[in-house]
């Protein structure tokens, strides 16, 4: 849920975003006179590899604080002729408001903003994962007008990470893009088993298999996966009764599952309880999913003699 901040608040919350960024972060601000607060969590996250992309207005940037900006090892720093927004973005959280990172704003100016989040699964509570989704078509929309905002400015200086990488930036792909991403990786897991981006809901976007096995569609959505058994009705009935004849929460390794009456779709959820350290990657993790399909399609064909 949005929430509303004033000075005092910002003051509060943009150090917070700076200081918990993960991977990258993104600053989009027309002036620039860094606080001592502001400073030290911009040097917190280069400490902690973030990278950072900085655009401020052309020719408002004094030599002095630019000096500061570019002793940050893993900095992007570009400016732009017309940028007069406001704007803070870490992947989870997003600032939209009227402060500049300004000393003088933060001490004396009247400032309002809006925080909002889009929170991605993690093992780890942060003070933002407490908090409630935002539609992501809100963050859609932003991040569009930030990748333009960027593609238009001129860069001054690129860190290492962004010269190696193209200046590729993931917090900045809409939920579309995301699935692409997903969907890809699956297809180098799963080989000839291809995924495709399908759109469920508006901007609800989800990795569809269409016959992973005959008859039998596959979707990896947000944080479990949708089993469809397309068969008549006779059939699905029939094999929704054999199947609970030796129905178990938990029979399939790593993972648990529910299938509630036969004309819904069986949903698969990783178990809380298995151990995943080993498969951190995504792609030993497909390789689980993989399996955990292979041996639903395995009980499947035994009932059905597919």
């Amino acid at each position: 849920m949005a929430l509303f901040l004033n000075t005092p608040k910002l003051n509060y919350w943009i150090p917070k975003l700076i200081e918990e960024s993960e991977e990258e972060l993104i600053l989009i601000v027309p002036y620039i006179q860094t606080s001592k607060n502001v400073l030290n969590a911009l040097n917190k996250a280069d400490s902690n590899g973030v990278e950072i992309t900085l655009v401020y207005r052309e020719n408002k940037l004094s030599d002095y604080e630019k000096s500061k900006l570019l002793a940050l090892k893993n900095i992007n720093l570009l400016h732009h002729p017309n940028v007069h927004c406001k704007c803070y973005y870490n992947g989870d959280l997003l600032i939209v408001g009227s402060m500049n990172l300004y000393e003088y704003s933060e001490k004396n100016n009247r400032e309002m903003g809006i925080l909002m989040n889009r929170i991605r699964f993690k093992g780890q509570e942060t003070f933002a994962s407490r908090m409630v989704n935002d539609r992501t078509d809100v963050f859609d929309d932003a991040i569009l007008e930030i990748r333009e905002i960027i593609n238009a400015a001129s860069l001054e200086k690129a860190s290492k990470k962004a010269k190696q990488t193209a200046f590729k930036i993931d917090i900045i792909k809409t939920e579309e893009d995301i699935v692409r991403d997903r969907c890809d990786r699956l297809n180098i897991s799963f080989l000839n088993k291809k995924f495709r981006t399908v759109e469920y809901l508006d901007n609800k976007w989800f990795a569809q298999c269409e016959n992973f096995f005959d008859k039998v569609d596959v979707v990896f959505q947000t944080h479990r996966i949708e089993i469809t058994f397309r068969l008549e009705q006779n059939e699905l009935y029939n094999l929704y009764r054999a199947w609970m004849q030796t129905y178990d929460l938990y029979e399939f390794h790593g993972f648990k599952y529910y299938w509630n009456k036969p004309d819904q779709e069986l949903l698969v959820y990783k178990h809380d309880n298995f151990d995943w350290s080993t498969d951190n990657a995504d792609c030993n993790k497909d390789k689980k999913y993989y399996e955990g399909l292979s041996t639903i399609i395995k009980k499947y064909r035994k009932i059905t003699n597919k």
